[in-house]
């Protein structure tokens, strides 16, 4: 079964914390690469109200993941579960990039 051309990319940013700083992974994969990458975006509950996260300077996640016209988008207050496991491996595989450096983001 052929794979879709177009490639996944999941972007994360993290905001917050005590000094308030903005940090961002992105990780770009193809084919039965981007297969296995499906199974731990689909596992996080991408409709749900996130969870705030408890008490003062904790950070919060933006997450976004795009495959062709799939574009899902989420923010959450507490990484825990399936989204902790995404937002890991995104941190671990991906590549460290600047904010501002994101389309569609100015903030640096």
């Amino acid at each position: 079964m052929p794979h879709p051309v177009d490639p996944l990319t999941i972007v994360v940013v993290r905001s917050g914390g005590i000094a308030g700083l903005r940090r961002a992974w992105r990780i770009e994969v193809a084919g039965e690469e981007a297969d296995a990458w499906l199974s731990l975006v689909d596992a996080c509950p991408w409709g749900e109200d996130p969870a705030s996260a408890p008490g003062a300077d904790r950070f919060s996640w933006e997450v976004e993941a795009v495959r062709g016209e799939d574009d899902r988008r989420a923010v959450v207050g507490e990484a825990v579960g399936p989204w902790s496991e995404l937002i890991q491996r995104v941190q671990t595989d991906g590549a460290a990039v600047r904010p501002a450096d994101l389309s569609g983001n100015a903030d640096a």
